[in-house]
């Protein structure tokens, strides 16, 4: 019962960006995920207003960093969200995982 798990990534601004288009991508295909537990914006919002105000009091200088970290995540994320409209050959550039692109066009194709 006092077990606690700690979790975090130290993503650069462009594996930020990727894995957020990942989460678009995903988002988009299975969208039942957010009809049945809502879209994330808000939660999003709150975690950017918390880590803002966490750092202006720690670290302030790290302002900057942190909020170019979030437009990486949101641009990749609405990017991913619209990956259908983007030509085929771009898509797997701007994921994270870009051999399960592969595997899915090995699979359309046979």
């Amino acid at each position: 019962g006092d077990a606690a798990a700690r979790h975090s990534h130290d993503y650069s601004l462009m594996q930020d960006f990727r894995r957020a288009f990942d989460i678009g991508v995903m988002h988009s295909r299975e969208n039942w995920l957010l009809q049945a537990f809502g879209r994330a914006e808000g939660e999003g919002l709150a975690f950017v207003a918390s880590e803002v105000r966490y750092l202006a009091r720690t670290r302030p200088q790290l302002i900057p960093v942190a909020l170019l970290h979030t437009v990486a995540k949101f641009t990749g994320y609405k990017l991913g969200r619209l990956y259908k409209s983007l030509p085929a050959s771009v898509v797997p550039r701007l994921s994270m995982h870009r051999r399960w692109w592969a595997k899915q066009r090995k699979a359309a194709a046979a």
